[in-house]
């Protein structure tokens, strides 16, 4: 594998975590009742913990 294939999938990589930390933080935002945690821990262990942060969220946070 060349050095700018390697690059190329580690932005694509980034981008879709930074892509799935933001559809995360838009849905925490716009769901009304959470679960376990204040909104704010939500969203600090979404960004400070991702892509796990994002599971976590939708797993355990989200009311279903």
């Amino acid at each position: 594998m060349s050095f700018e294939t390697v690059l190329l999938i580690i932005i694509a990589t980034v981008a879709a975590a930074i892509w799935f930390d933001i559809e995360c933080l838009v849905d925490l935002d716009r769901t009304e009742h959470v679960l376990y945690f204040p909104r704010e821990v939500w969203a600090a262990i979404i960004v400070l913990s991702t892509p796990l942060g994002g599971f976590a969220y939708f797993t355990f946070g989200k009311e279903r």
